[in-house]
């Protein structure tokens, strides 16, 4: 049976293919299986990560966690970056593939199709997988391999995707004209990004800010939205 974990890879756009060895220049030494327990491993990594922190988190951790034998990540993946890179295909390659294809064939208006993409980001954001942005940021300095695979397949396509739909809306003449979509997109995307971080690091120790997540979303679709009505 195929593994979720390989089939989010292969829905991914063919030329911007997640391959999690290609920024180096040797081939992957994963094992493809058909009792492949890569994704299991992915999954307790992912958690294992979020709640101990990526450096204090040893793959004898994971291997237990996951319900596998001590040695069995190594098969899988070479060492534990390799493994961060799969954590990162788990836990944000599928959300993405599905927010595509739901612009891709979304038919009401693109405000609507706004409201319903920030409240799945919401959904996501708010998920223990979301955890993974803020251990992305935590340890991007520590691990810039690691940083730039999360920067070329991921961050990249979280942009475009914003794009795509404001795109859409100009096109459609449901918003203004937009002189750089891509900036636009990045603009659109950082604060979702940055608050999703916020509510997992500073938010339950800002005594002056108490959290209300249903304010923030609001403001934040009330405030875009009037920049973009044409």
């Amino acid at each position: 049976m195929k593994s979720r974990f390989h089939s989010t890879q292969r829905n991914m756009d063919t030329d911007q293919s997640v391959n999690i060895s290609a920024d180096t220049d040797e081939p992957t030494t994963r094992t493809r299986r058909p009792d492949d327990r890569a994704p299991e491993i992915a999954r307790a990594a992912l958690e294992l990560f979020v709640t101990k922190g990526f450096a204090a988190t040893k793959l004898e951790d994971v291997a237990k966690a996951a319900g596998v034998s001590k040695g069995l990540p190594y098969l899988y993946f070479k060492n534990k970056e390799e493994l961060f890179k799969a954590v990162i295909v788990e836990g944000i390659g599928e959300p993405l593939v599905r927010a595509n294809e739901l612009v891709d064939s979304f038919e009401g208006t693109t405000e609507e199709l706004l409201r319903v993409l920030v409240a799945k980001f919401r959904e996501f954001a708010e998920s223990p997988v979301g955890g993974v942005i803020k251990l992305i940021l935590a340890e991007a300095g520590n691990f810039p391999d690691v940083a730039r695979f999360y920067c070329s397949n991921f961050d990249l396509r979280g942009r475009a995707l914003f794009a795509k739909m404001l795109r859409r809306g100009v096109e459609r003449g449901e918003f203004g004209p937009i002189a750089d979509i891509d900036m636009t997109a990045i603009i659109f995307a950082q604060p979702l990004a940055m608050h999703a971080v916020w509510l997992r690091s500073i938010a339950p120790y800002d005594d002056t800010q108490p959290v209300d997540s249903d304010r923030f979303y609001d403001a934040y679709i009330e405030f875009v939205l009037k920049g973009l009505r044409a």
